[in-house]
């Protein structure tokens, strides 16, 4: 490789970074920084907040030893996956009827109808749900008129063994029209001549589901169960404006136990640790979704 070739290439090279490092720098900024920050807090103890004294682990070690953060922890899990599994079978389910040979018109405002609970802010979201779960909510109302007497008594949010539940069915009412919009997106690019194919050899739809959209559009549900385990994981505003994380702890989170220390109690060392903790999870199930997205581009 001659000179003139190096050179050419290196000039290619330092455009191409000339394109991104705006972009690098101001993400370096607004998020380098402030993590930089949290790290350092963390390791300090903040009980004089003029003269914070540094503890080393001590931080850690103590909201690992409490009862509350564990709590939090198992509510943060069941969220989680409560929220994402449900409102991947809904995502999927619409996606799969919008994709039907039907009218267009029709198709889009259906469509347009169903990504309304997406578009909705989170403020907004949680004023309706908490007057459909009140006691004399639509919820309530439903549940009575076909008989449930018992259960239309129940105060959802107030209620320690309801109010997760009720944030749950919040949260995948909320969130499940990306899951469609993306789940539609991709459905829209697998060849049709395959499912006339399988039509021809007598394959019927769950056949055609199992063994030509699935393993079609796997990559994209790979992309999003990963993409909605962490968005939901450090989730915060529904759960917050909806029960605070009550009653009894019913409904704490990771990010409102984090909330809780570091601007109620203003303890910002105990927060900053729990929330490097929430951190190394998030990163975690970053690594597992770059590690096998390598790999499969490797098999490939």
């Amino acid at each position: 490789m001659n000179q003139a070739t190096k050179n050419n290439k290196l000039i290619v090279f330092f455009t191409k970074v000339s394109f991104i490092l705006p972009a690098m720098i101001l993400l370096i900024l607004l998020t380098g920084y402030p993590l930089f920050q949290v790290i350092q807090m963390s390791f300090f103890d903040y009980s004089d907040k003029a003269n914070p004294i540094f503890t080393g682990f001590s931080n850690y070690q103590a909201f690992l030893a409490d009862p509350a953060f564990w709590n939090a922890l198992k509510n943060t899990v069941i969220f989680t996956f409560s929220s994402v599994a449900p409102g991947l079978i809904a995502g999927m389910t619409f996606a799969l009827l919008l994709n039907q040979q039907i009218n267009t018109k029709f198709r889009g405002v259906f469509r347009a109808l169903l990504m309304f609970p997406w578009l909705t802010s989170s403020t907004v979201v949680a004023a309706i749900f908490i007057l459909m779960f009140s006691p004399f909510g639509l919820f309530n109302f439903i549940l009575k008129s076909i008989g449930l007497n018992e259960l239309s008594q129940i105060a959802w949010l107030s209620n320690e063994h309801t109010a997760l539940l009720a944030v749950i069915l919040t949260n995948v009412w909320r969130g499940f029209p990306f899951m469609m919009l993306m789940i539609l997106a991709s459905l829209q690019t697998v060849s049709k001549d395959m499912y006339e194919a399988a039509e021809i050899d007598g394959a019927g739809f769950f056949k055609k589901f199992f063994f030509i959209t699935i393993p079609q559009i796997k990559k994209i549900l790979f992309t999003l169960i990963v993409l909605e385990f962490i968005w939901n994981f450090r989730s915060f505003d529904l759960v917050f404006l909806m029960t605070g994380g009550g009653p009894m702890n019913a409904t704490e989170i990771l990010s409102t136990y984090v909330y809780h220390y570091a601007f109620r109690t203003l303890d910002f060392g105990y927060a900053s640790s729990a929330a490097i903790f929430m951190l190394l999870i998030m990163i975690l199930f970053a690594s597992f979704y770059i590690k096998a997205s390598i790999r499969k581009e490797t098999n490939e």
